[in-house]
């Protein structure tokens, strides 16, 4: 059985070559990808009960906590995000935690307009206290 990043994983080098998404901070990182629902298999957005629609695209968000080996290991976290737009608007998205065995992630969908570029404000608090906050932007396309 493929798991959630395994399929994403896929799914993104498929479409196109991007570069590593991630941040470091106070010796954890987050990773994250944007990208339409349809990047995923039918079986697996219902597996995660998401829209699969080429007007939604979803975010996926993990983070890990640096280890000597260089993988990391996934922590558990209080995580939100906030879409928003050009013009202003925003957009709380109800993000989900998904556990597969060691690994954590926090996904969530949301509608989309074609080639419209999106800001998201992530914010996070560890269970240690360490509290982080980011803003990356995205363009995103209707399929």
């Amino acid at each position: 059985m493929k798991t959630l990043i395994t399929t994403l994983l896929f799914s993104v080098l498929s479409v196109t070559a991007l570069a590593e998404q991630k941040v470091e901070f106070n010796g954890y990182e987050m990773h994250y990808i944007v990208l339409n629902t349809t990047e995923v298999p039918a079986d697996i957005a219902k597996r995660y009960q998401f829209n699969r629609s080429g007007k939604r695209a979803f975010i996926n968000l993990s983070i890990l906590k640096q280890t000597d080996d260089g993988y990391g290991s996934a922590v558990p976290a209080t995580v939100n995000a906030v879409e928003r737009t050009l013009l202003g608007q925003k957009l709380d998205i109800s993000l989900r935690e998904i556990r597969e065995g060691d690994a954590i992630y926090y996904i969530g969908d949301f509608p989309i307009f074609d080639r419209e570029v999106l800001w998201f404000d992530v914010n996070l608090t560890l269970q240690d206290g360490t509290q982080f906050s980011y803003t990356f932007d995205q363009q995103v396309w209707q399929e």
